[in-house]
């Protein structure tokens, strides 16, 4: 089943499961066990289960079609609205199938088509819909490692017809498609008026012409040998509805006869009829044995997979699931043994990783590496001496996945666990470290794992351990000692910053953490080198975001004075300048004052988004000076921007416009924030997939951009504890940081322990009164521009 937001799962065997949405989930009728299956994905709108078990949803996003979901894994999630990954140690998630083809949002739902009567050009193929622009879309699935990419194929039904809303689609037993249309001229949620049609909705049939109707049937009144039949029908459908009928009846006298089929076939049958003596009650270690051996990829996939959802196996099953991960060629398989890892105790599934990472190098399959990964992390909380223990084998430093994958994150959650077993286990990693090289790797991991930890509390043995390489490796050498409080470091590394001769690596590494640990001696230098002509950008850049972690006045008098001369030539730096004026009140004021009493710097200086969050600081002086200055950033009423969109309809139906005005008129208005055709910035949502002849929603989302904020590009506003304040979209939470993205593309992580609150907005970074200025004919040409089908000049 699909979840996009529930708050609080309990039955009476698994309590007090919470999440707050996007990924897939299972709860088993008899067991009453409920599972997170996979968590993430984005907006997931519907599941398919293909022939060979996998699990697929669609989405609502553009650049893919949806996700092939693998238990246990964290794929991309909407961070903002959904929350971080419910395992804050993930470090990372997969993402969804690749798409090669017609990238408009969105593949809401889909089928692979397994059925028996359309075309072959159908067969195996993906048939999904698209509500939002009126067409089904035919697209096949390519091989990628253990996963799949998806290229498109063609669109098999299209209309000009608008209401077409197809809004699920189903394959039936005659091995036709079935559309469930909306049929209705609105789809969105935006608009709050009640002028949804609800008389109008269809359903369509997609049928080859020359098939006949299927007899009428009544499977619960077929013999077992009659269903044992049915799991060679060439149509999915009967064969998924007889397995229904075996769990259902649960009788285990046709166990002897699905195990002669299942040792005697090779192929789909063989999956068939295990699926059948499992539903049956009869997956025994006689029947995983066979599934382990058996020369069909897909019944060693899920024999593997049914012995992780037992949670426990027996020795020779261990053992054999062990010499498994060693050998085994087929990626599909690999990947399952890595999630089946993580559901086993102990020793069972360090035997399955320890082979997985011996075996053929997976580092360029997409999702095996940290499916790895989340198996060994599932043990380092109660069974991490057994993880360690691989490593006392000097041969497995050496695995490409150990190198890339394994050991930075290792010691990152080692450290970031905070017990002494953690840190026990961290001085043993460094004791058998076989070289520098890796050691490295290490210090790597334990410097990204002290973020938001106090250094005090770090064992002194560890200390003693890691010293020998703190002077070598890590990002930036003093680090460690600087987060020590050592003294003689911190002077060292602000005279570092303050040369220009210095490594620049170590120069930005050492600004970034004096700005994190707020060291207040930093102050002085760090204005230099951000006043400094003869300083790069980036350390200048680097330079005003650690600024805008001290609570100092000086900060904002001294930028102020620096921005007309020394910051506001540069883009980079003027947009990094006005994200710390915006941040504190006092701040603000004096660049306001740049405005308004010096006349220093013009309000064309700064965009509107940087005006909504001044007005965020919510000062009254600050916003008195706002009103004054940019009179227009009130909210529009309701009643203006009903006449607003009246006058732009009107306007439109009164002639037609020029393309090439106005593409001119969309790069000037929004070219800045929003991509069409494969141009434009990034702020917003890419515009090329909606649904753009829609002309009542394109006017409503211009004139009243607040109406419907998508998901994704909501902005949210933090207040530090320090005073701060930040704003902009989440694009990544996990661990103990959430990374903010700031409209002018600037990247701020943030230690949870340092946010007081952290709010959504509910309004858009998109201005309103965008088109008041534009007469009759620009709106026209700007239209005209935005509602092109296609970038070719002929399109």
């Amino acid at each position: 089943m699909v979840v996009r937001s529930y708050p609080n799962i309990s039955s009476s065997v698994t309590k007090n499961i919470r999440f707050d949405g996007q990924g897939i989930w299972r709860y088993h009728p008899e067991t009453n066990i409920f599972e997170l299956f996979a968590e993430g994905g984005g907006n997931t709108f519907h599941v398919e289960i293909d022939a060979k078990g996998r699990i697929y949803s669609g989405d609502n996003g553009a650049k893919t079609r949806g996700q092939y979901y693998k238990q246990g894994a964290y794929y991309v999630k909407n961070w903002g609205k959904h929350g971080a990954l419910t395992n804050p140690y993930a470090f990372g998630y997969l993402n969804n199938m690749v798409l090669k083809g017609d990238e408009k949002r969105f593949t809401h739902a889909w089928i692979k088509y397994e059925g028996n009567t359309l075309p072959a050009a159908y067969r195996d193929k993906m048939i999904s819909i698209n509500p939002l622009l009126n067409y089904l879309q035919l697209s096949e699935f390519v091989s990628d490692g253990s996963t799949f990419s998806n290229r498109d194929l063609q669109r098999i039904v299209e209309t000009d017809d608008h209401w077409f809303r197809p809004v699920d689609i189903k394959a039936g037993p005659d091995g036709a498609v079935y559309l469930a249309d909306w049929y209705d001229s609105r789809l969105s949620h935006a608009d709050p008026r009640d002028t949804w049609n609800k008389t109008t909705g269809r359903i369509y049939r997609l049928r080859n012409k020359n098939t006949t109707p299927v007899a009428s049937f009544d499977l619960s009144s077929y013999s077992n040998e009659q269903l044992i039949e049915l799991l060679s029908h060439s149509n999915k459908w009967f064969r998924q509805q007889a397995l229904r009928q075996f769990g259902d009846r649960k009788d285990e006298s046709v166990i002897p006869r699905l195990r002669g089929i299942l040792l005697g076939e090779t192929g789909q049958l063989a999956l068939e009829n295990l699926w059948a003596i499992n539903l049956s009650g009869g997956f025994t270690d006689d029947i995983a044995k066979i599934c382990v051996n058996h020369i069909d990829p897909f019944v060693r996939m899920w024999g593997v997979r049914l012995l992780g959802d037992q949670g426990r196996v027996s020795a020779n099953i261990s053992d054999a699931l062990s010499k498994m991960a060693l050998t085994e060629s087929h990626p599909e398989v690999r990947s399952q043994l890595a999630s089946t890892a993580k559901r086993l105790p102990g020793i069972d599934a360090v035997n399955i990783i320890r082979g997985l990472l011996s075996n053929i190098n997976d580092l360029s399959d997409p999702d095996i590496p940290l499916l790895i990964w989340w198996a060994i992390e599932s043990k380092i909380e109660n069974e991490g001496e057994l993880i360690v223990d691989l490593f006392e084998d000097s041969g497995m430093w050496d695995k490409p996945v150990v190198r890339r994958i394994i050991l930075q994150r290792l010691m990152q959650r080692l450290v970031m666990g905070g017990e002494l077993n953690s840190f026990i286990a961290c001085i043993r990693l460094f004791e058998l470290v076989p070289s520098d090289e890796y050691a490295e790797l290490l210090i790597d991991g334990l410097q990204e794992g002290l973020r938001g930890t106090d250094i005090g509390e770090l064992p002194t043995d560890l200390v003693e351990v890691i010293k020998p390489y703190l002077k070598k490796y890590g990002n930036g050498p003093l680090t460690f000692s600087i987060r020590q409080g050592d003294a003689v470091a911190i002077e060292e590394s602000i005279l570092i910053i303050a040369n220009q001769q210095e490594n620049i690596n170590d120069r930005l590494a050492y600004i970034r953490i004096m700005g994190e640990l707020r060291i207040q001696k930093s102050i002085p230098v760090l204005i230099e080198v951000v006043e400094s002509h003869q300083t790069s950008v980036s350390v200048r850049q680097a330079g005003l975001k650690a600024l805008s972690n001290f609570d100092d006045e000086i900060i904002g008098v001294r930028m102020a004075k620096a921005y007309p001369d020394k910051l506001r030539a540069d883009p980079d730096l003027r947009m990094a300048a006005m994200q710390l004026f915006a941040s504190r009140a006092s701040w603000a004021l004096h660049f306001l004052d740049l405005i308004q009493i010096r006349k220093q710097v013009s309000i064309d200086d700064v965009p509107i988004q940087i005006v909504y969050q001044f007005q965020q600081l919510n000062n009254a002086t600050i916003n008195s000076s706002l009103e004054k200055l940019w009179p227009d950033v009130k909210p529009v009423s309701t009643g203006k921007k009903e006449q607003s969109m009246e006058r732009i309809i009107t306007a439109l139906n009164r002639g037609t416009g020029d393309e090439f005005s106005g593409k001119i008129l969309y790069s000037s208005l929004c070219g800045s924030c929003h991509r069409l055709f494969n141009e434009g910035g990034t702020l917003g949502p890419d515009l090329t997939g909606y649904d753009r002849n829609n002309i009542n929603y394109l006017v409503l989302n211009i004139v009243d951009p607040n109406a419907d904020i998508r998901e994704g590009y909501v902005n949210y506003r933090i207040v530090k504890k320090d005073g701060g304040t930040l704003m902009g979209t989440i694009v990544n939470r996990g661990g103990e940081t959430i990374t903010l993205k700031s409209f002018s593309g600037e990247k701020y992580t943030i230690i949870n322990d340092q946010i007081k609150t952290m709010e959504a907005q509910q309004t858009s970074l998109m201005p309103e009164r965008l088109v008041d200025n534009l007469t009759d004919q620009q709106l026209r040409d700007l239209f005209s521009y935005i509602r092109k089908t296609s970038d070719d000049p002929e399109g």
